[in-house]
Formats: structure tokens, sequence, C-alpha cells
């Protein structure tokens, strides 16, 4: 089957936008399907949206895979004029048979497709789909009235609302970390949220190979989304970027947007010298709660391989990497109303330890 047939006489490339809050699994899920293109001897093609000034997660690419990045801000505001000409440079430059655009996980989906649907004016390119990954463990937390002391600001939950009503495929994730129970009260939620889209439900953001094949399957199924987007736009903007620098990073939103956004703030800090692996462990696990992503690439004491760490709602991953080009260790925290002097304090005493 071909999967780029276009029922237009243009030869249309796919443009899929992976949407989901922080720590969701879209990098992993990116990671598998940008893979998977590869093996099918497609070309695909990524465009990376960072809050902080970092571009961590596509260090786990493929090398053949192209990218552009967007870092130092939120896609959907303060850069969304950059993100249709990364866009458009992407298809004129290198020509791919699909393009992904991972969204920073405080990013509105909707807020992209105005700027997709301009270039599609002069570019080959159609949205084939939306898609939102759900954390199932963080989602049946926030939905439980008895964990009050987990749940979010109401601009945070208004977010990850968004997010999903924007999608027309959810991919419930990390399954294997809730019970049955859990899922059905996910699942419920979403339905009220988004009665149309599909839900599958993934571990490790694993999903069969057909929901990669409809993902770009060109279609009039999104012909309909200046409508969904006009009915989001009656609900004040949920893009939840901070407009305001945490010592020196964040996103630098117009003046226009900063009344609408939470608290929400990146901050970054090089680590100048190698750590002592437990030690490092035991500083993300005593993070305070308002960090709710925390990555970087680390380099132990105890160890010969650099690692990138993933830490979201209170679960630690380490990837051993080599990273390509030149790029230092760094940590990269993502929170709401974030301590930023404590959070420096408690840095410097970790790496003296």
């Amino acid at each position: 089957m071909d999967l780029l047939t276009s029922s237009s006489e243009r030869q249309d490339i796919p443009v899929v936008i992976l949407a989901g809050f922080l720590g969701s699994g879209k990098t992993t899920l990116l990671q598998q399907w940008t893979q998977q293109c590869l093996q099918q001897g497609m070309k695909p093609a990524v465009i990376m949206n960072e809050a902080g000034d970092v571009n961590l997660d596509g260090q786990l690419l493929p090398e053949e895979v192209n990218m552009e990045e967007l870092l130092g801000g939120c896609i959907c505001c303060s850069i969304r004029g950059d993100f249709g000409m990364k866009l458009l440079e992407l298809v004129q430059d290198h020509q791919p048979d699909v393009v992904y655009v991972e969204c920073t996980g405080i990013a509105e989906p909707m807020e992209l497709v105005d700027a997709l649907t301009d270039v599609s004016l002069y570019a080959p390119i159609q949205l084939t789909h939306i898609v939102t990954l759900v954390d199932s463990l963080q989602m049946s937390h926030w939905i439980d009235d008895a964990a009050a002391v987990s749940k979010p600001s109401r601009k945070m939950m208004h977010l990850l609302q968004e997010q999903i009503r924007a999608a027309n495929l959810l991919i419930v994730n990390k399954c294997d970390l809730v019970q049955e129970k859990d899922i059905q009260r996910v699942e419920q939620q979403l339905k009220q949220w988004n009665k149309e889209a599909t839900i599958v439900y993934a571990e490790q953001a694993q999903v069969k190979p057909e929901q990669w094949q409809r993902s770009l399957m060109l279609s009039e199924e999104l012909s309909n989304v200046s409508y969904q987007r006009e009915e989001v736009s009656t609900i004040p903007s949920s893009c939840a970027c901070q407009g305001e620098h945490v010592h020196g990073v964040g996103c630098e939103a117009h003046a226009h947007h900063q009344s609408s956004h939470a608290h929400v703030t990146v901050w970054t800090r090089a680590l100048p010298t190698s750590v002592d692996s437990h030690t490092f462990e035991q500083w993300l696990k005593g993070l305070p709660q308002q960090v709710y992503r925390a990555k970087g690439i680390v380099t132990f004491s105890d160890t010969t391989t650099r690692y990138m760490f993933q830490f979201a709602y209170r679960q630690t991953e380490f990837i051993p990497i080599r990273p390509q080009g030149e790029i230092d260790d760094v940590i990269v925290l993502i929170g709401e109303q974030m301590d930023a002097e404590q959070l420096y304090v408690e840095l410097q005493h970790m790496l003296r330890a």
C-alpha cells in the first residue's frame, strides 16, 4: 500500500503533530516512528521544539533523520512564526516523505494549525494527524479527587484538556504503571473531552504498526480543522510557557501573550564536572513537587559512559548515549512556580557531595 497517495493532484507530504504533556512519551514515540520510516525506505524529517535553550531529545534520533530545532520558546506563541519558516525550509531543502513536529509539553497543538495551513498554500504539505500522548499514571492522579495534593493549577489542567481535544489519535501511555480501574477512569475522562478521537493503549509508547501507517495517510479527515480551530478559540489561550526567564532561560513571549500564561518556567544549568551516580539520582528524587520534568546529559564519576536522563512524575530513566556533535553536560528543569535560588543552592550542594 502506498502510504503517500494523495487525493489531490499534487503529491503532498504528510505532517504529523506529536503533542502531550511533559514526560508523556512523545520523543519515545518519535524514535519508533522515524525508525519505522527508515526501515520502509522512507525519508522522515523532524521539527523539534524545546522550551529551553538546548535540544536534548534530538540526540536520541537516528543520525540520518533531517531535523530542525526551535529552541528557547514555545512553538505555539513566541516562535510560532519561526515554525512556518522552518517547515518550509525543511520541505524545500530535503524533500522528506513525512514531517514530524514534536511540540514542547507546554504547547497547545491547535495553535500550530494556522501556521501549517499558511505553508500548505505554497508547499506540498498536508496535516494528517494530531497525536496526543497521555501519561495514564499522571492523569489518573490528576482526575482523582482523593489525590488533591498532586493536582496541577487550573491553567495546567486546561492545557492538558486542550491537548486532548485537539487530537484525532490519543495514545494512553504507561499503562503498565496503573491498575485497570485507573485506565477506565482515564478513558472515561478522555471521552468526555474528545469523543471523536481514536484511543489506543501503550507501554513505553509502543503502538501497532497500523497506527503509524494510518497517521501517514493523506485524506480529507482533517479538512474541517478550521472549524475545530474556531471552536477551540472561544477558550482563552492555554499555552503554559512563561514570559520571563528563570536565570536567563525561558520563553520570550510577546507581551500580549503573557497575561494568559500559567507559571511554567524552564531552568537550565550546565554541569561543569562529573558527579557520583548515586548522589545524582538522590538529588533528582529530592526535587520539589513543582518540578514536572527534568532531563539532560550527565557524566558520572563512577562509570565510563555518558547518559541522557529523563525524570518525569518522580520516575527516572538513564539512557547511555554518544551525543552527536559537541554538547556539554546540562540539566534542564521544567516546572511551575519553581524557586530558582533554592534549586541553585541544592545543585551546588549535590556537585560538592
